[in-house]
């Protein structure tokens, strides 16, 4: 079933089935939220992948890693101390040469000839600590490839957020977080799944690539219509075409009919729709407003509100989740950001922090 807005978060940007996308809104937003704390008590920790827990037969003898993440410069935050400190996660040694030495850990042998490339995306751990436990999130965004030659066959993809539980979670969290991406690697070590090839520049801007086969990403007259899903958006598929718009004195929209095949006018809940389209513009659904969007660079931008209410005995994290710091977010507050939809799953991305 289509889940409603997760209005408890107020990030309306996203309906996808199932826990996994509740996971990955929720991961997107406490990951955004406090940053300026770390930097402030300069606490930093540094970060060392966990070694794989025993060796596999492997067809694959060598891994190229590909560090694609916005930025390279840590893999998120985690708690320090009886005070729960933030502390940044910053590896002294490249997360690029230690996943090279976690593949050389892992295979039992060097005797295949077969090479892979591993592109990370995204890899960055948060926690939230609550009354009588914590729970940590690690988002793993990253593409396996087959060297064939000169060129790579795709022969894998993840983007999931993982969660564990604790009184204290942060070695658990790093522990699964690193055992999720070896248990990606090693699926593909005997693999013989066929997939697209690309050359080694076309993995460089593979984001562009995806964009392409999109739609949404991919005309200039979009549909009009109320979209309730991201899929439907991508796709350029309108749930609804016949609507009516009602705007306010201010031109905001205030109210969406249903015009139906008797002309009788139905009033559709703000809460089921993702986005709209109205006489070719765009808007997308931002805390039960629509928010017009504008398209430039190869992607969707609008101005959102993103705000949280912590639970009591709660610590609210923040930084800016794709590397651009944000502003400190206390309980019970809200702020405006610069956003852009991300192309895969129609997350708000919190781009920039509107100064006031």
């Amino acid at each position: 079933m289509n889940l409603y807005l997760i209005k408890c978060l107020n990030l309306s940007l996203i309906k996808k089935n199932g826990h996994l996308m509740k996971s990955k809104i929720l991961f997107y937003l406490i990951f955004t939220l406090s940053i300026n704390s770390v930097f402030a008590q300069k606490l930093v920790e540094d970060f060392v992948l966990s070694n794989p827990e025993q060796k596999v037969a492997s067809k694959f003898s060598k891994i190229t890693v590909i560090d694609s993440r916005i930025d390279t410069t840590n893999v998120g935050i985690i708690q320090k101390g009886a005070f729960n400190k933030k502390a940044l996660l910053k590896p002294t040694e490249s997360i690029k040469k230690q996943i090279e030495k976690v593949f050389d850990n892992l295979i039992l042998d060097k005797t295949g000839n077969g090479e892979l490339l591993l592109n990370i995306r995204d890899f960055k751990f948060a926690e939230v600590t609550e009354a009588f436990s914590e729970t940590g999130y690690c988002y793993l965004r990253a593409d396996l490839f087959s060297k064939k030659d000169s060129v790579y066959m795709k022969i894998d993809f993840i983007d999931k957020v993982f969660e564990v539980n604790a009184m204290d979670v942060t070695k658990k969290n790093i522990k699964n977080g690193s055992q999720k991406l070896i248990d990606f690697i090693t699926s593909s070590l005997v693999s013989d799944v066929q997939g697209e090839y690309y050359s080694f520049d076309n993995i460089l801007k593979i984001s562009s690539l995806e964009k392409r086969k999109i739609p949404a990403y991919n005309t200039a007259n979009f549909e009009n219509g109320v979209y309730m899903t991201f899929d439907n958006f991508k796709n350029q598929k309108p749930s609804i075409k016949d609507i009516k718009i009602i705007k306010n004195k201010k031109n905001q929209i205030t109210k969406i009919l249903w015009i139906r095949a008797n002309n009788s006018e139905f009033e559709i809940n703000n809460n089921d729709l993702f986005a709209l389209v109205d006489e070719g513009k765009v808007y997308v659904n931002n805390n039960d407003k629509f928010i017009p969007v504008e398209f430039k660079d190869d992607d969707f931008y609008f101005i959102g509100r993103a705000k949280v209410t912590a639970k009591t005995g709660t610590v609210v994290l923040a930084s800016a989740f794709f590397g651009i710091l944000g502003g400190l977010l206390a309980s019970d507050s809200s702020a405006d950001f610069i956003m852009k939809i991300d192309h895969l799953n129609g997350a708000a991305i919190q781009v920039k922090l509107i100064e006031k």
